[in-house]
């Protein structure tokens, strides 16, 4: 084969000759490799491979190891040991934080009363539309449903304690609180435009304004026989039920999202005042709730200026588990382009910090093994410091995870104490506001448990952050686990094949986002004048999401309009995103787990390396460190046999040989089946022919009498000199290893003469 000088190669073959004209990009590359800058590292990678292949074919004893192998089998073994000990530690770290976080939130429990309430208090607000619909609601079903005063019989309680319990074992704490906020009435768009004659009520403004009929209503007189603990008069009523229609500059409550998280753009955002209230007490006659109710509801507290109205009350329960506080929060929130959306919300507020004494152990145990962790993590750094290591200590991936650990934990606990000092304050309000309760005090006059409901709703807000990092701070323990699997060769291969495959599927989000993006913003402007998974973009973006992933929809639903633009939007959605792109997200995964998997070979099992680390621990006493081994593996031979570890470590026991021998074989096994790869194998055949190509200059300069060669980038290395220079000096070597050899021979012989003299003498004594 001839290379001639446009890029083209010439073969010659037997009978004839053709030529391969070569394309622009392979003449660029043949430039590319001819480049001067290029060719010493072109000879250092040759040079690396040659070493390879001399490795391969020199190697003689198959009972001997090469030295580098067994120091990087070593140096594994040691990172393995290390790491599958950190796994139990982990685990254990990992569970006691489960446990204690489990003892304390009581999760189980608190479904089972949670949803029982939200289920009974929410039941008929679906039939709401308008204001008149909220009235019918408040009226004939949630109020009586949260001031029982009879029993399932129909009678009535005579003890007012009875009074107001839900669903039997739970029982009002307070006043229920229904409150309203409210838009100001002003000329839209300014006055101008089209609909500049029209009054409009933005959600985006806030009344604080008093409001309401200016009419004098009758109301019922108090009767001497209402309240156990006091009388109120008929003023003192009226001030009660007005104070509906001004704002109580005392609240300072936060409400919640409305219906979808995705509209809370569009509906009226929660504000800290300027709130309209009416409280409603739990020792507060039916009959005389209802003609309250009537009062407010005659002068008009609901109207077009409303925008939010919240329905707030707090039932304490000591029936199950640790006694606790539920907070039912109903919201109500106003669309001005018509119609009501509306949200549940429960939460809970327990009123003991501990269960049992075994949550305090438990919380005990995990603070102290975080303690722990940040000692060992400060010795680590001081080792660090004394070597000069700081820097590269703390750039460690493990470093990095452990110190997030460590601030995660202290946060968690600090979280815990600021969460004891709130629920103390809430227990001293409840605390107040039942032993008024049991007073039996007038409704009229008591202003008591608006403290109450304002501190649970500092601490439900607040705890509800708090869970977030306690979930966080869970799936951070998880990355924990994934680090000690990493030391595990046969768990390390899906840990690694996550890792590897995260840049491939990075590239792939780059390519699958805009595509995902275009379908979510197709299917909001075809679905969502109708459909409420697609009436925003982030609701869209979310549904396809889901579309993608389960592959499921009702095509009646759908196609309820526009079917044929339904079809296809469907149709490609699900061959495109469903079926190719959600496949080659599982294509690259498995190429990657099994290209790792074929390079690690028949590793070691999880419970094999369990095994072998009870066996170390068992025989710790005869079993020689690592470090002492790295330490002495510098001093022994190039190829290692059993024999030479036996003579530098007398003491080391059968099952240690047996397994380091064991695995040396197992990682020369990987080595030459890496070697063998057909990417390696022909780099280390160009090597080869490299080499080749050099004996054969040294050869064509031999027979021109040349006594230098190379190129202009290799310059003449006086190569006769040197060559003359090597065979004086094997010439000299080997005239004394032959007068040794003679000399030995001798020696050799005068033992042979000794011992025939020897023998004559005795057969002639005999």
């Amino acid at each position: 084969m001839a290379l001639e000088s446009d890029g083209s190669a010439t073969f010659n073959v037997e009978g004839g000759s053709f030529t391969d004209s070569r394309s622009n990009a392979t003449a660029e590359g043949l430039g590319l490799l001819s480049r001067e800058s290029n060719v010493p590292r072109i000879y250092q990678a040759a040079q690396s491979y040659r070493g390879v292949a001399r490795e391969l074919l020199g190697r003689k004893d198959p009972d001997a190891v090469p030295r580098d192998v067994m120091q990087r089998v070593v140096s594994t073994q040691q990172e393995r040991f290390y790491g599958c000990l950190s796994l139990p530690g982990n685990l254990i770290f990992f569970l006691l934080f489960s446990i204690a976080v489990i003892l304390h939130e009581d999760i189980t429990n608190t479904y089972m009363i949670e949803s029982g309430l939200r289920t009974h208090l929410s039941d008929g607000a679906d039939d709401m539309n308008d204001r008149a619909g909220i009235w019918e609601w408040l009226e004939s079903s949630i109020l009586p449903r949260l001031f029982a005063q009879t029993d399932y019989l129909g009678q009535p309680y005579q003890n007012k304690t009875e009074w107001s319990r839900v669903l039997t074992y739970n029982q009002i704490v307070g006043p229920v609180i229904i409150e309203q906020q409210r838009s100001k009435k002003a000329w839209c768009n300014d006055g101008d435009g089209v609909t500049g004659d029209m009054y409009c009520y933005s959600q985006r403004t806030r009344s604080s304004a008093a409001f309401g009929s200016q009419d004098i209503l009758p109301i019922a007189s108090p009767t001497p026989n209402e309240y156990a603990g006091g009388n109120s008069t008929v003023d003192q009523r009226r001030a009660y039920w007005d104070s509906a229609f001004q704002v109580q500059t005392q609240s300072s409550r936060r409400l919640a999202r409305t219906m979808r998280p995705e509209f809370d753009i569009m509906l009226p955002r929660p504000q800290r005042e300027d709130n309209y209230v009416i409280a409603i007490y739990p020792n507060t006659p039916l009959a005389l709730i209802h003609d309250h109710l009537q009062y407010v509801k005659a002068k008009e507290w609901l109207d077009a200026k409303s925008k939010l109205v919240n329905i707030r009350a707090l039932l304490i329960n000591a029936e199950v588990g640790r006694p606790r506080l539920q907070m039912f929060s109903f919201h109500i929130a106003f669309s001005r382009g018509g119609g009501l959306f509306t949200y549940v919300r429960m939460n809970t507020i327990f009123l003991k910090s501990f269960a049992n004494v075994a949550s305090i152990v438990v919380d005990i145990l995990f603070a102290t093994h975080l303690f722990g962790i940040l000692l060992m993590e400060l010795y680590r750094l001081g080792r660090a410091v004394g070597r000069r290591e700081a820097r590269r200590h703390l750039k460690k991936g493990w470093t990095i995870l452990q110190a997030l650990t460590i601030i995660g934990g202290v946060a968690v606990i600090v979280g815990y104490c600021w969460e004891f000092m709130l629920r103390d304050d809430v227990r001293t309000a409840y605390e107040s506001v039942a032993a008024h309760q049991v007073q039996d005090m007038p409704a009229d006059t008591n202003n008591d448990g608006l403290a109450l409901i304002e501190k649970a709703d500092n601490m439900n807000e607040y705890m509800g952050n708090f869970r977030i990092v306690t979930g966080l701070y869970c799936l951070l323990c998880m990355v924990r686990f994934f680090t000690s699997f990493s030391a595990q060769p046969r768990l390390a291969v899906v840990t690694t094949t996550l890792e590897v495959s995260a840049f491939d599927i990075v590239h792939f989000l780059v390519v699958l986002a805009p595509t995902w993006l275009a379908y979510a913003l197709a299917g909001c402007f075809i679905f969502g004048r109708r459909m409420e998974e697609f009436a925003t973009l982030d609701a869209s973006i979310g549904y396809c999401f889901k579309l993608m992933i389960e592959g499921e929809y009702d095509w009646p639903y759908y196609a309820e309009e526009n079917y044929f633009t339904t079809m296809f939007w469907m149709w490609t959605f699900m061959v495109l995103l469903n079926v190719i792109m959600l496949n080659l997200v599982l294509a690259i995964i498995l190429d990657v787990y099994g290209s790792i998997r074929r390079e690690t070979g028949k590793s070691e099992t999880a419970w094999l390396t369990l095994w072998r680390m009870l066996l170390q621990l068992y025989r710790r006493r005869v079993w020689v460190r690592s470090t002492n081994l790295l330490e002495a593996l510098p001093e022994m031979p190039d190829e290692i046999k059993e024999d030479d570890l036996l003579a530098r470590f007398p003491k080391m026991c059968k099952e240690q040989m047996h397994i380091l021998m064991e695995a040396c074989y197992f990682q020369v096994s990987m080595d030459d089946l890496a070697a063998a790869d057909g990417q390696r194998a022909m780099k280390m055949a160009l090597s080869c022919k490299m080499a080749i190509d050099q004996v054969t200059d040294t050869v064509k300069a031999l027979h021109d009498g040349t006594d230098e060669t190379g190129g202009p980038d290799h310059p003449g290395s006086g190569w006769v000199k040197k060559l003359a220079d090597e065979m004086a000096e094997q010439n000299h070597l080997m005239m004394k290893l032959q007068s040794k050899l003679m000399l030995v021979e001798k020696q050799w012989q005068i033992i042979l003469d000794k011992k025939a003299e020897d023998a004559l003498e005795n057969t002639a004594d005999e």
